[in-house]
């Protein structure tokens, strides 16, 4: 196999992260604060961004996004054995800011990093 063959053959159409965020469906949450270019995290798809990460004008809120990456970094965590065991999808539970239980699912994309995102946006 090359580096364009995968399991199933040649790749035919690949959608990046970097289309997906123009096309408004992935939001970088590096584009934030560059230091964060040093975590796990740098997409939040915008469906999960709208369920309280977001004010009523559309701006972010800041320690409501905070909050998420905190709750999404201990499932990775826990999930990992304190990254000690890597994998490439992980999924748990955290409290959206309206005090709702939500499922979120977090994957690895092609940049190395990880979105974070809504089973539905899977």
């Amino acid at each position: 196999m090359n580096a364009n063959d995968n399991y199933f053959g040649k790749v035919i159409y690949q959608y990046t992260s970097e289309q997906a965020e123009e096309d408004g469906i992935l939001f970088d949450i590096t584009k934030l604060n560059d230091e964060w270019k040093k975590g796990l995290f740098n997409y939040v798809t915008t469906n999960l961004m709208s369920k309280g990460y977001l004010d009523e004008k559309g701006s972010i809120n800041l320690p409501n996004l905070l909050d998420l990456l905190n709750q999404a970094n201990l499932i990775v965590k826990i999930k990992s054995n304190y990254f000690h065991d890597s994998n490439t999808f992980y999924a748990g539970q955290i409290e959206l800011p309206s005090g709702e239980r939500q499922e979120i699912f977090i994957e690895q994309n092609e940049t190395g990093k990880f979105t974070v995102l809504l089973p539905e946006d899977h």
